[in-house]
C-alpha cells in the first residue's frame, strides 16, 4: 500500500486528527506508513459525516445537501474538493470546524492512496453516509431520532460505526496478507462488532450529555417497560430503573467487546501485531469505561460522565505493546486491563 498525499494534507489529518479523537490518534499512530494514512484519513472522512448527521442548527435541507455533495466526493475521485469545503461552512465545534473546514486536505489524502486502499474505505464510508442520512430524516420527521428498540439501536450502531469495523477489515487485509483459514473466519464474523461495542460504550455513558442536547440513544420500547421516558430517565427517584434500563445495554456492549477481542486476537503475528495494538488500546479504555458505567457513581448523573483516570490511557498503550506478540498475554491482558481504574478528579 502506498500514498501520494501532499505534505501539507497529510500534516494537517495528522494535526487535526488528536483533536476529534485522541485515543484512536494514538492507535493510529502504532500503525506502518501508508496504513496510517490509510486509516487515518478514513476516520476523518468517517467523522466529517458524523458531524453533518450531528449538527443539531441545521434546516434539514441543507443537511440533505451536505449529505448529498459529501457521498459524491467519495464516489467521484475526480470532483472538486473544494466543493465539500464550501458545502460544510460553519458546521461544527471547535474541533469539527476546523475538520471540516480543511475537508478539501482529507479528500486529497484518500484519493492520494493507492487503488486497493481506496475501494477498501469507499464502500463503507458510502454505507455510513446513507444509513446516517436515513436516521437524520427519520428524526426530521419525527422531531426527534427516537430509537425503537435494541435491534433499532445496534441498526444505528451499525451504520455509526459497525460500518467502521468493516472499512478497517478491509484496510487491515491489504497490510497482513493471508491469514490462516480459521483467522480469516474469526476476522470476518467479528469485525462489526468492533466498531459496534465501542460505539455502545460512548453510548451508555455518555446518556446524561446527549439528554442535555435533547438526543435520547436509550431504546424507547426499554424505557417504556420501566415506566421511564427521556423526561424521568435522569430523575433521582427513578434511578434504579434507569439503571437498570441501562444494564441491558452495558451487557450488549459487553458481548460485542468480546467479539472484539476475538477480532483482535485473529490477526496473525508477526504480520498484525500492529493491527492487535491498533484494536487494544480503545478496547482496553472500552472495558474500563464500562466498569466505571457499572461503578455508577457518574453514571446517569447530569453534568458528569463516567470517564477513566488520566493514567490510564499511556497504562493501556504500554500494556499492549508488551503483550501483542503473545496470544496467550494478549487475551490475559485485554481480559485484566478493563478492571476500574483511578478516576480523574
Amino acid at each position: 500500500m502506498t500514498t501520494k498525499s501532499t505534505t501539507p494534507d497529510a500534516a494537517f489529518c495528522a494535526s487535526v486528527l488528536p483533536s476529534v479523537s485522541r485515543t484512536f490518534a494514538l492507535s493510529i499512530e502504532a500503525l506502518p506508513g501508508a496504513t496510517r494514512d490509510a486509516v487515518r484519513a478514513a476516520y476523518l472522512l468517517c467523522r466529517i459525516v458524523d458531524t453533518i448527521e450531528d449538527e443539531a442548527r441545521l434546516p434539514e435541507p441543507r443537511r440533505q445537501s451536505m449529505f448529498d455533495v459529501f457521498e459524491s466526493q467519495i464516489a467521484d475521485d475526480a470532483a472538486r474538493p473544494e466543493l465539500l469545503e464550501e458545502a460544510l461552512e460553519g458546521i461544527g465545534g471547535l474541533a469539527d470546524l476546523r475538520l471540516c473546514r480543511g475537508s478539501g486536505a482529507v479528500l486529497r489524502v484518500f484519493r492520494g492512496l493507492d487503488a486497493p486502499a481506496r475501494e477498501a474505505v469507499r464502500p463503507h464510508v458510502l454505507e455510513m453516509s446513507r444509513g446516517m442520512r436515513e436516521y437524520a430524516v427519520r428524526a426530521s420527521m419525527e422531531g426527534s431520532l427516537r430509537i425503537r428498540d435494541l435491534r433499532d439501536l445496534e441498526r444505528y450502531c451499525y451504520f455509526v460505526a459497525g460500518t467502521v469495523g468493516g472499512l478497517l477489515t478491509s484496510l487491515f487485509a491489504l497490510l497482513v496478507g493471508a491469514v490462516p483459514p480459521d483467522s480469516e473466519r474469526r476476522i470476518s464474523q467479528n469485525g462489526t462488532a468492533f466498531g459496534l461495542g465501542l460505539q455502545l460504550v460512548n453510548i451508555v455513558k455518555d446518556v446524561a450529555a446527549d439528554l442535555s442536547r435533547g438526543t435520547c440513544f436509550v431504546p424507547a420500547d426499554l424505557m417504556d417497560a420501566a415506566g421511564l421516558d427521556p423526561s424521568t430517565l435522569l430523575v433521582p427517584e427513578c434511578r434504579p430503573r434507569a439503571l437498570a434500563v441501562l444494564g441491558h445495554l452495558v451487557a450488549r456492549a459487553h458481548a460485542h467487546l468480546e467479539a472484539a477481542e476475538d477480532y483482535t486476537l485473529a490477526w496473525p503475528v508477526p504480520a498484525g501485531e500492529s493491527v492487535r495494538l491498533f484494536c487494544a488500546v480503545p478496547l482496553v479504555l472500552a472495558r474500563a469505561t464500562l466498569a466505571e458505567v457499572e461503578r455508577g457513581s457518574d453514571t446517569l448523573i447530569p453534568g458528569r460522565s463516567p470517564k477513566v483516570g488520566r493514567g490510564v490511557v499511556a497504562r493501556a498503550l504500554a500494556g499492549a505493546r508488551a503483550a501483542v506478540g503473545d496470544d496467550g498475554r494478549l487475551a490475559a491482558f485485554l481480559r485484566d486491563a478493563s478492571t476500574p481504574p483511578d478516576v480523574d478528579p
